[in-house]
């Protein structure tokens, strides 16, 4: 197989594109016939696709459940007595975000970490805008067999669950209100590579990725609504490492499989916070994974039981595939969880910025 050197990562790995496409149990053999022809290399692993973490279902404050309900929910409003999230940037690594109403003055600059045109779909690669132009896909676009789908607008409907504005007589609340989302872009049309994602761990962490400006303002908390099966990889656990050792916080969905989280990365990477998805019972959601690899379990909505109102409201683009306007919508998934742990977290830092990721 012919191979071509793309780029270097910021864990130092070497990132070599294939001549073709190849089946992941070839490329892992690939990897390892690599290592044992090359003493020099120190690990080959496939750069595989992540997706992110939701359930789709085809069919304000008061339709909130997942912040007051005293069963399923978090009970938000005692803590915001306490803490609001002030001085606290959560990193947000998913399709970027389309600005809404409800989010207009709670991001600081992000970055767009796709390289790959086909996954971007805004026409470019890197660049320093992180404004998600959607995801939508036609039918057989994301290989033999795979269905077509509308625009998720997934980071937008995740920062809304962080730090929508609230007390603002519109729109929902969010939990970390006073908190700054910092919009990553990594997944586009058919998900996204875990070698940009690790990329993007680490530039939000305030680490140094070759070619990228330095991060002004760093996160103290990521949040990884996504995942793909297998175990967690070396580029991805490096990158999470170094984030720990810079006081950056990783938490990550558990993912909706309805099997062991340990077959879900990078929620098996160690050093994260893995989080499941309860419904309004407080029950596990159907579809999240579970096992003692899950650290906590947070409200991410199951809407079979009851209808839409059972999921997690948020922000959302009307546009089934290019933005279009404003909207709201419920969404279901340990991706939806995941934001009310990250959002919890910041209240936690903008009460004691002292803690570190393992107190938290």
């Amino acid at each position: 197989h012919a191979l071509q050197l793309l780029r270097q990562t910021g864990v130092g790995a070497h990132v070599l594109k294939l001549d073709r496409q190849l089946p992941l149990a070839e490329m892992r053999q690939l990897a390892a016939q690599m290592m044992i022809d090359d003493a020099n290399i120190e690990y080959a692993e496939p750069d595989r696709r992540m997706f992110a973490q939701l359930t789709p279902n085809d069919s304000s404050y008061t339709s909130q459940w997942d912040l007051y309900d005293a069963t399923g929910g978090i009970r938000a409003p005692a803590a915001w007595d306490l803490a609001t999230g002030l001085g606290v940037v959560v990193a947000v690594i998913d399709t970027g975000l389309h600005l809404h109403a409800d989010l207009v003055g709670q991001t600081v600059a992000g970055y767009d970490m796709i390289i790959d045109t086909a996954v971007s779909n805004d026409g470019n690669g890197r660049d320093a805008d992180p404004t998600d132009p959607g995801d939508w896909v036609a039918a057989g676009e994301c290989g033999v067999g795979s269905g077509a789908s509308g625009s998720s607008w997934h980071g937008t409907h995740v920062a809304g669950t962080i730090a929508a504005k609230t007390n603002n007589a519109a729109g929902i609340a969010g939990i970390a209100f006073n908190a700054k989302v910092q919009p990553v872009r990594v997944l586009g049309k058919c998900g996204g590579y875990t070698s940009d994602i690790a990329d993007a761990i680490v530039w939000a962490s305030g680490g140094t990725v070759t070619g990228l400006p330095a991060n002004a303002t760093p996160a103290r908390v990521i949040n990884l609504s996504l995942g793909g099966g297998g175990a967690c990889g070396t580029t991805t656990q490096t990158a999470i490492n170094g984030a720990l050792a810079r006081g950056t916080l990783t938490v990550v969905a558990a993912g909706n499989s309805n099997t062991d989280v340990s077959t879900s990365s990078p929620a098996n990477c160690a050093g994260v916070i893995a989080v499941a998805a309860v419904g309004r019972t407080g029950g596990r959601a159907y579809y999240s994974n579970y096992g003692t690899g899950v650290d906590v379990a947070a409200p991410g909505g199951e809407m079979t039981v009851a209808g839409d109102a059972n999921g997690v409201l948020s922000t959302l683009n009307s546009g089934t595939s290019a933005p279009v306007g404003d909207t709201y919508a419920y969404y279901q998934g340990t991706s939806m969880a995941t934001p009310h742990v990250s959002a919890v977290a910041a209240l936690m830092l903008s009460k004691n910025p002292a803690l570190t990721p393992d107190q938290v």
